[in-house]
């Protein structure tokens, strides 16, 4: 996987995520706007075939890169602990 920043100004941030589904771009996209200072978050594919999703980030206040970061440390962390509970129900 490999991030290819498009445009990157304070409040808005547009980059691709190549040689990945659509499936991570989907749970960032939707992280994202349900944050209070997020005005506009979404993905897009050119292609249904070209696995390359674009995500697309807005805020109101927040330095948009840094959100994207905090949103990604925030999916760690739910997959840290998913992987957790996953093992306890095996036992």
């Amino acid at each position: 996987m490999e991030i290819e920043i498009i445009s990157e100004e304070k409040n808005v941030l547009e980059f691709k995520i190549v040689g990945c589904d659509e499936v991570l771009a989907r749970l960032l996209a939707e992280k994202l706007t349900a944050d209070k200072d997020v005005e506009f978050a979404a993905y897009k594919l050119d292609h249904p075939l070209i696995k390359s999703p674009c995500v697309v980030v807005k805020t109101k206040k927040k330095k948009a890169y840094d959100l994207v970061l905090e949103k990604l440390e925030e999916m760690k962390d739910e997959i840290v602990e998913f992987k957790k509970q996953f093992k306890q129900a095996s036992n």
